[in-house]
């Protein structure tokens, strides 16, 4: 009789057993491969360039796909948070309501979001439905995208897609713009500098009635050396009548000091009205013209240099211009994407697995420590 029994409480315990391990088998059958409702995945290729990579040609297959380019590297690291980020999902609300496009419905209560979702929540269920994934090596960033209709999936890819040209555009229009500006404006700056100083040598000139003051004064130094010169030939002569005649009074001594005498006044007035305030004062005009034309040169090597600044910056950012170029298109798939099913049956099963074998572990445990 109690053999009976022991049979029959074995035989009760196995059946239990079974059923302990093949309903939640069959539960994870019925959802993944019955419930669970389809899913589509899409999948998409960029990558971010410069326009010019170590002065070669932008659309070179090696500058596309070759490692090397770490600027690239690094503005797609941004590409892929921004992606990623609230922005992009408040920018994907214009496009659909997420809400409504990944809405619940029927027997699957798992996929989806629910009508009175928070934000946080759709937050995260947007960034459980896109995948962004970069390659270090060769910068390719790989975009995927999930949805519960082919159309979705597809659109949502698209969009990432826009987004990634948007980003790349911003960064176009940020590049070296700070710099080309503040450059721009010294260049206007400059060259109104530039105008004041012609004006003020110009009209200096003009009040003076002098248009080069050095060579007007080299002119009278010239006429002074030259009547200096007749100065010393008349003396001569002097002498040598004084010796011929003996009355000093005679018309010819006198006429040749009267020569001497006016000759001797003339050097002395052209001496006075090159420095004299009262005549030429060629003096200050040069050193005023000086400073002008001091002032001019400066001015135009200012203009000058922040002109051939601001050109440099300018081709400097058309070289260092990023391009976003699309090496996988998206396609609006045709079949559902059952991976999914068959990872969550797997991982499913698999934890159900452990858990049974770690519980049969630790229940023969106690069994040995009570006997």
């Amino acid at each position: 009789m109690n053999l009976n029994n022991n049979l029959k409480f074995k035989k009760n315990k196995n059946r239990l057993f079974i059923f302990i391990i093949t309903f939640p088998i069959l539960l994870s059958s019925i959802y993944f491969y019955a419930i669970g409702r389809k899913r589509y995945f899409v999948r998409s290729d960029i990558i971010v360039r410069t326009a010019s990579v170590n002065g070669g040609n932008a659309f070179d297959i090696t500058n596309i796909i070759g490692a090397g380019n770490s600027s690239s590297i690094e503005d797609a690291l941004f590409l892929q948070t921004y992606l990623e980020s609230p922005q992009v999902l408040k920018d994907l609300e214009n496009v659909f309501e997420i809400k409504k496009t990944y809405e619940k419905k029927g027997l699957d209560l798992y996929a989806g979001l629910s009508k009175d979702a928070s934000l946080e929540e759709k937050y995260h269920f947007f960034r459980k439905q896109i995948s962004i994934g970069l390659n270090e090596r060769s910068g390719i960033l790989r975009i995927r995208s999930l949805a519960l209709d082919p159309e979705t999936a597809y659109k949502f890819n698209r969009f990432l897609i826009n987004q990634s040209e948007k980003f790349v555009n911003k960064l176009n229009q940020s590049i070296y713009k700070e710099q080309i500006d503040f450059l721009n404006q010294q260049v206007e700056k400059n060259a109104k500098r530039l105008e004041i100083a012609n004006k003020d040598l110009s009209e200096f000139q003009k009040s003076n009635k002098i248009l080069d003051a050095i060579s007007e004064a080299t002119l009278n130094t010239e006429l002074i050396s030259e009547l200096e010169s007749q100065l010393v030939r008349l003396k001569v002569e002097l002498a040598s009548i004084k010796r011929q005649y003996i009355d000093k009074s005679s018309p010819e001594i006198v006429f040749l000091e009267d020569q001497i005498l006016e000759l001797r006044n003339q050097i002395s007035k052209e001496r006075n009205n090159l420095v004299s305030p009262e005549g030429k004062n060629y003096n200050e005009i040069i050193i005023t013209i000086e400073k002008l034309k001091a002032n001019q040169n400066f001015s135009r090597d200012l203009y000058l240099g922040s002109l051939k600044a601001a050109e440099k910056a300018s081709v400097d950012s058309v070289q260092q211009q990023r391009f976003l170029a699309i090496i996988s298109e998206p396609q609006l798939p045709e079949d559902e994407w059952r991976y999914w099913r068959h990872r969550g049956f797997l991982t499913l099963v698999s934890i159900f697995f452990v858990s049974i074998s770690l519980l049969k572990f630790i229940l023969g445990m106690a069994d040995s420590h009570n006997n």
